[in-house]
């Protein structure tokens, strides 16, 4: 397995998935017109990395902005993380926000019914 690192540009996050830390962490903004090459990558590591993984991971989430096509790939990261879950992997999911981004604040709370108002 290997880690990945992706420095944040200013329309790009911040991307970590640390193997060595078990620290998976995506922070800052996220609004590329090009988001799949963003996060294609991502949730490949994810489904071949995942399995592998015995240690709890810590998973680190934290957007200052985050446009509709961004919403839905951390949407879809999200729903991969919670089958792993639903497996029996140890994965802890830390969600921040500004304290007056709602929308932000709301998708980390219930990322199912945010997605689906979202369409």
């Amino acid at each position: 397995m290997k880690s990945i690192y992706v420095k944040k540009t200013k329309k790009t996050p911040l991307i970590s998935l640390d193997i060595d830390e078990n620290i998976f962490q995506i922070k800052g903004p996220s609004f590329s017109e090009d988001i799949l090459s963003v996060y294609e990558p991502v949730i490949k590591w994810m489904n071949e990395n995942l399995p592998n993984i015995e240690k709890e991971l810590t998973c680190e989430f934290y957007f200052t902005v985050l446009n509709s096509a961004s919403h839905k790939k951390i949407f879809q990261i999200l729903i991969i993380l919670n089958g792993f879950m639903d497996h029996g992997k140890n994965i802890k999911v830390k969600w921040y926000y500004d304290e007056d981004d709602e929308d932000i604040m709301e998708m980390g709370e219930d990322p199912y019914r945010t997605y689906k108002s979202s369409l």
